[in-house]
């Protein structure tokens, strides 16, 4: 059998890559994604593609610049590479064909036709069809093609029907008006569904519009009625560009109009109409009220704080619980949101708001120089959110993180996460003693912060005390202290203890001195200590370095170590081509990517967990100094991670290469 045509796929828009995906990979192409110029370049290395499919407009590089470099290696000057673009002038085209692309694909892709045209650009065949072939239909005006082409998207999707999309033309032909919003009209669809197609088939991006997060002097830069005309809102005016939301991000003509009015470069993103009317009703209103003089508006914020709130607030609306911030390529900075544990590109911003951006985050959260700072409280809409942010130097300039944690005010349900009462309950016991330690071994802060306030029983009688890096759980009938540091965690348990408190809980024992101090701790009190292990005989062999044999044997009563696995998508997983138990011979299966999962192919999450007791005849061991024994024991028992994992994926909730990257070492 021959081997399948392998297509790299190269574009940042994470809805395309999967539109791609989900019709070449059933007509048999071995499909290779890329996100990025870099990404494509080592991936063509690698992969060694017949034919590249390249995006024009990357994060980092121009698509000139990758076809470019691509030509100047030994490897990659004989493949074939088709562009693609949502917007092909026909100077575009000829520059791009002049450059040494085989043809031109015009966005959005026809999924009717896609599998004929690609094949007619495979090696070794005559021919090119569809119309994204060099000389396409070149007549018609942009305006008209993106119109059909809308119109066909909803058509092939199943939105509205032929019949529909002819009615709304013939409307359309006497008014002039956009072909979405007499869709609306005429009740063929809503709103949610031309967002649903101009977002995720055409590649604008998405903006739920709230007031924080619109300039009001961009807003400003154009008149009302223009704005309420053409159902537009600017969001941002910086350096030489505007960003416009726009509840028809393919209307060029307004595009044009906005950048002759501003002298600005246009950037588009897609909201709601009514999501862009409201927030004109609300800056209109503001407006009025300055001019009366009867209400002040908020003073103006800085840009960077601005832009900031901006990704604040899109990123709890996506669900994402990252941000990352990555230095400039070609003058544009990268932005990825972590949705389902999985990177997602962002539209790219200018390289001076990068680095505005990260000195202001250095700035809120105390890093200085260092490359940590302590995590701050912000009011994002109408909650709270802790913010921390870890800096890191590149060869192209310096990159955040900024991990998000929403404020809660629950007591975590961990069987929710996977973790059952039956498991936790021989460390909910240890914890009625007297005195004792039980460590919580896991790697991310938020889950580590999570199990060990889901071991705190609500309403529980006596004194709690909580010592916590990460405040993200506001629970009014515990006493909370945020400390900054784990060495202001050894000097405030010995604090907490000589308080008379009836349980101690400590988010972050990562240093050997915070270790020792909450096992000195448990000599005398409960103690919850959370330590980012998450391995069971790993956190045993921390207490052992940090603390001796002898103070671990006196005070560990048990051990909790959690990893996390995110579920598949039920809407869009699919099986896998490769058969792998248990049970035998069934297919798991893997992430694809839908727009129920924003793209990423994962919908939820699970907790793996081990936990482990220290039972008399152990902490015998370990006071006799034969803790090699203990350590035999705990690798005949083996883990329960693997286990927990493979069930998943023999329920079909989680993929194979998952079960292997969390609990392969299980």
């Amino acid at each position: 059998m021959s081997r399948p045509s392998r297509i790299l796929v190269v574009d940042d828009q994470p809805a395309h890559l999967a539109l791609v995906r989900k019709i070449l990979a059933p007509a048999g192409f071995d499909v290779r994604e890329a996100r990025s110029g870099a990404e494509a370049l080592a991936a063509a290395q690698e992969a060694a593609p017949a034919l590249i499919l390249l995006d024009m407009h990357l994060p980092d590089l121009h698509g000139l610049d990758v076809l470019r470099r691509l030509r100047d290696t030994p490897w990659g000057a004989g493949i074939r590479v088709v562009a693609m673009s949502a917007l092909a002038d026909p100077e575009d085209r000829e520059v791009w064909l002049g450059a040494g692309c085989a043809g031109v694909i015009e966005k959005p892709i026809d999924p009717r036709t896609f599998v004929r045209e690609i094949s007619g650009w495979l090696p070794g065949i005559a021919g090119r069809a569809g119309k994204g072939a060099a000389g396409g239909d070149q007549g018609q005006t942009r305006t008209d093609r993106t119109v059909t082409r809308l119109g066909e998207v909803l058509v092939v999707h199943g939105l509205i029907t032929e019949e529909q999309l002819a009615r709304a033309l013939e409307a359309q032909s006497g008014n002039g008006r956009r072909l979405g919003q007499i869709l609306v009209e005429q009740g063929a669809l809503t709103e949610d569904d031309i967002a649903w197609a101009l977002s995720h088939q055409l590649g604008y991006p998405y903006i739920f519009l709230t007031p924080e997060i619109v300039d009001a002097e961009a807003v400003r830069r154009l008149p009302e009625e223009f704005l309420r005309d053409r159902r537009i809102l600017p969001i941002l005016a910086f350096g030489g560009e505007l960003t416009l939301a726009m509840a028809d991000p393919t209307d060029q003509q307004t595009v044009d109009e906005v950048a002759a009015r501003t002298g600005l470069q246009v950037k588009r993103a897609l909201a709601l109409a009514s999501n862009i009317e409201e927030m004109q009703q609300h800056f209109a209103a503001a407006a009025s009220r300055r001019g009366t003089g009867r209400a002040k508006g908020p003073p103006a914020e800085s840009v960077e704080r601005q832009y900031l709130q901006f990704h604040l607030v899109q990123a709890l609306q996506q669900g994402a619980t990252e941000i990352h911030f990555e230095p400039p390529g070609g003058g544009q900075a990268r932005v990825r949101y972590r949705l389902q544990g999985v990177l997602v590109d962002r539209p790219a911003q200018p390289a001076d708001l990068h680095t505005a951006i990260l000195h202001y985050l250095r700035d809120l959260t105390g890093a200085e120089d260092g490359r940590a700072g302590v995590p701050a409280v912000l009011r994002v809409g109408e909650s709270d959110l802790t913010v921390a942010a870890t800096f890191l130097p590149s060869a192209a300039g310096e990159a955040a993180a900024v991990f998000l944690y929403p404020s809660r005010s629950d007591v975590p349900d961990l069987a929710a996460l996977g973790v059952s009462e039956e498991l936790l309950r021989p460390l909910r016991q240890a914890l009625r003693a007297a005195w004792g330690v039980v460590l919580i071994g896991c790697a991310d802060r938020w889950l580590r912060s999570t199990l060990l306030h889901g071991l705190i029983p609500a309403g529980v009688r006596g004194k709690v005390w909580t010592l916590e890096t990460l405040p993200v759980y506001r629970r009014p009938t515990i006493t909370q202290t945020v400390i900054t540091s784990t060495a202001e965690a050894a000097a405030s348990l010995v604090a907490a203890t000589d308080a008379g408190t009836d349980l101690v809980a400590v988010d972050d024992t990562s240093s050997r001195r915070a270790l020792a101090a909450a096992h000195e701790a448990g000599r005398i009190r409960p103690v919850l200590a959370g330590h980012p292990d998450a391995d069971v005989a790993g956190l045993l062999g921390e207490a052992l370095d940090a603390c001796g044999a002898g103070l671990v044997a006196a005070a560990l009563r048990g051990v909790l170590a959690a990893r996390e696995i995110h579920l598949l998508c039920p809407a869009c997983k699919q099986p896998s081509a490769v058969a792998s138990g248990p049970p035998p011979g069934r297919r798991p299966f893997t992430p694809l990517g839908c727009d129920a999962c924003g793209f990423t192919g994962y919908k939820g999450r699970r907790v793996l967990a081990d936990v482990w007791t220290v039972d008399p005849p152990t902490r015998l061991l370990l006071r006799s100094g034969r803790a090699g024994e203990v350590f035999a024991r705990l690798h005949e028992a083996g883990s329960d991670m693997r286990r927990q994992a493979e069930s998943l994926m023999a329920d079909g909730l989680v993929s194979a290469e998952d079960v292997l990257r969390v609990a392969g070492d299980a």
